[in-house]
């Protein structure tokens, strides 16, 4: 079963709304929030499935700062201090630096689904949703991604 990648603003995941309208209430009517809006203690049981990723201004390249346990878990890699366009994710690279360049390039909220095979042969379906943040309200300087997983039967 191959489900194709998506992007809109409906969310199905409850993990992933979670994410969303704590990122919303950090902004506080605001475009974006900045890293320092956002407080770790306040999401517990979001942290092991969130990837934080710093943006060079220069280069516009993506380098992941923090990857979450429940991530490195699924990939069966840590990508933290590797960059995004660096990292091998098969046939969905493509997609998967659309959908991050697409957030920070539109300075809003972007989510996507894909499915994935893993190491053990097993398909999952992951719900992606990537959320800018800035230091000054309008350069977008970091991007948070929450990521869910469900197995997809075959």
């Amino acid at each position: 079963m191959t489900l194709t990648p998506r992007a809109s603003l409906s969310i199905a995941s409850t993990l992933l709304r979670d994410l969303c309208a704590y990122w919303d209430q950090c902004r506080a009517g605001r475009a974006m929030p900045s890293r320092a809006d956002l407080d770790p203690v306040d999401i517990p049981r979001l942290l092991p499935t969130l990837i934080l990723f710093d943006v060079e201004p220069d280069t516009e390249r993506l380098k992941a700062r923090l990857v979450g346990t429940r991530i490195v878990e699924m990939y069966g890699t840590d990508y933290t201090g590797q960059y995004l366009d660096e990292i091998d994710f098969g046939d969905r690279r493509k997609a998967i630096l659309h959908d991050y360049m697409t957030c920070y390039r539109t300075k809003s909220m972007y989510v996507s689904e894909h499915t994935f095979w893993t190491m053990r042969d097993i398909s999952y379906r992951v719900e992606r949703l990537i959320l800018p943040l800035s230091d000054d309200g309008e350069t977008v300087t970091m991007l948070l991604s929450g990521l869910d997983f469900d197995a997809v039967a075959s």
